[in-house]
């Protein structure tokens, strides 16, 4: 028991199954947190002026009330490490965006006269290479602001190059090192370095291909633009991504993954 309570939030050790205790039967009551989750998911998307950071609050309090968290394990719970990489991605997104450097790609690639089907495919190419070299998150945080501003420079619909974003950020094929399940089959599968790039680049130029085909049928370039003084927010949930809205006029920027305003 002392090994599991030390253990079991650990990086270090898997902990598969308790040994000397039988598992205790799974009740109705163990599958309400699912609710809440469902709940929290659905108020940030889908009802206007409910923030990210509120809404995990009062879900989180759910959970340490009715005892399916435990508070005094609460804060083990939390990645600290990947909270301080987003933290410090968000930076350097909002000096790229604040630096002019994102309007200065936009500019060069609307000059180059690229179409936007070619500049979907290298949003998505410069993302899923960024995603093998660092997180999913900070990839998206890096190139979100330059997305949207070759959108604007080309005079085009943002969300194309958005979704290019959110999909390509979490498709981690070509390195064992780029996320967590690529890692976790590494060592134990016997693989090598090189068995993962074997596989990886033609199912990461399949999936590419795909993508970028298929995401302006549902996305459209020549889609109604908002109006020019709206604030865009990328919602996240547990790293993964979710959905993108306008953002309340009194969001905290600190849940925020990437913000633009249009001026």
């Amino acid at each position: 028991q002392g090994f599991a309570e030390k253990h079991s939030q650990s990086d270090d050790f898997l902990m598969i199954q308790t040994l000397g205790s039988a598992p205790r039967p799974v009740r109705l009551y163990d599958y309400f947190p699912l609710i809440v989750f469902a709940a929290m998911v659905g108020c940030v998307v889908g009802v206007e002026g409910v923030d990210m950071l509120r809404a995990a609050m009062t879900a989180a309090a759910f959970l340490v009330i009715g005892g399916w968290v435990d508070a005094k394990k609460a804060t083990s719970y939390v990645p600290w490490d990947l909270m301080l990489l987003i933290g410090s991605m968000l930076g350097v997104s909002r000096a790229i965006s604040r630096s002019g450097l994102a309007d200065m790609i936009g500019k060069a690639v609307s000059d180059a006269g690229v179409s936007p089907h070619a500049t979907l495919f290298l949003v998505f190419g410069i993302t899923s290479f960024m995603t093998e070299l660092t997180t999913n998150n900070a990839a998206a945080g890096l190139v979100f602001p330059v997305a949207l501003s070759l959108a604007d420079r080309m005079g085009v619909s943002y969300r194309p190059f958005i979704i290019a974003v959110m999909t390509s950020a979490s498709a981690s094929f070509i390195t064992p090192i780029g996320y967590q399940t690529n890692m976790m089959v590494w060592a134990p599968g016997g693989y090598k370095f090189s068995d993962f790039s074997k596989i990886g680049v033609p199912l990461s130029a399949l999936y590419m291909t795909c993508n970028c085909l298929l995401i302006p049928l549902f996305w459209r370039f020549d889609e109604v633009m908002p109006p020019r003084d709206v604030q865009l927010e990328l919602i996240t949930c547990g790293g993964e991504f979710l959905a993108l809205r306008r953002a309340p006029q009194r969001a905290p920027p600190a849940v925020s993954v990437g913000l633009k305003r249009f001026e």
